[in-house]
């Protein structure tokens, strides 16, 4: 990780650029990375990457070490946002000094992350504070559902017991052959936090002009070989105020079979558990 410039020269660093954060947010394996690999072709847009993962060394962590080391007050909870906002910053100073022509930042965010930036004496129950400074700050955000939220489960937990997150870690061209065991009380908790969810960050973001929301399966178009559906481009295109310049063949290939029950050792009791689910939300 570079050096991390004062706040004066990154200040600097973005006089009169007119540079925007867009924020990718979504639960794990809702196809935020895919889509984030897809922004970055543009080349209007800078990507920070998953700023929440210690992995990466472009996160707020890394970030935050040095900010520490400096200044040890800066551990403190009533610093928490002042830091995000330095660490924005020093993102906006990264991307004009790789990526001249960006005009956007774009930072990945799972929900499950969300609540690293903090208020100290925020509400017990509310959404994460991060959430609201988006609104306060006029930031773009993506929100990526997935509707087959069994599919998501399945694919995190294949992810988490094999440590294995993305094509790029099989051989080229092979996909995911693993069969794991799903706990059924598990499937049901994150089948109802999911869809909860959805309707609370959506409701919150309901109507917010720089919201959009996207489905996960309506981003690839099949009839292409898979790229990236033009209709959802369109869209992007739109929101962003960029012209399509993107490169539309996915960098990841897809991990799972479709049918995502191959990958399921008790298969069956899945699958009777998710349709009594079905049909009790029916009834």
């Amino acid at each position: 990780m570079s050096e991390i410039a004062p706040a004066s020269d990154m200040a600097t660093l973005g006089r009169g650029k007119a540079m925007e954060f867009c924020f990718v947010i979504g639960r794990p394996r809702s196809g935020t990375t895919v889509f984030k690999d897809m922004l970055k072709t543009h080349p209007r847009i800078y990507s920070a990457g998953e700023i929440f993962n210690e992995s990466n060394s472009q996160s707020y962590f890394h970030f935050l070490q040095q900010q520490f080391a400096g200044d040890p007050a800066a551990v403190l909870p009533s610093n928490s946002i002042a830091n995000f906002l330095k660490y924005l910053d020093w993102c906006r100073g990264r991307a004009l000094e790789r990526k001249k022509n960006a005009r956007i930042v774009v930072a990945d965010v799972k929900y499950d992350q969300s609540h690293l930036i903090y208020d100290p004496w925020w509400r017990v129950g509310s959404l994460p504070k991060i959430f609201f400074l988006i609104r306060e700050r006029g930031w773009k955000v993506i929100d990526i559902h997935r509707s087959d939220i069994v599919g998501l489960v399945v694919s995190n937990q294949v992810a988490i017991q094999t440590k294995i997150y993305h094509s790029t870690a099989l051989e080229p061209g092979a996909r995911q052959s693993a069969r794991v065991h799903i706990n059924p009380d598990l499937l049901k908790r994150e089948l109802a936090t999911t869809a909860s969810a959805y309707q609370t960050v959506s409701r919150h973001f309901g109507s917010y002009k720089n919201y959009l929301m996207l489905i996960y399966e309506e981003m690839f178009d099949s009839k292409a070989g898979g790229e990236f559906a033009g209709g959802v481009l369109e869209r992007l295109c739109t929101f962003l105020g960029l012209e399509d310049k993107f490169v539309r063949r996915p960098k990841l290939e897809k991990l799972l079979a479709d049918d995502v029950y191959a990958h399921i050792e008790n298969a069956w009791e899945i699958r009777e558990l998710v349709a009594s689910l079905r049909t009790t939300k029916q009834e």
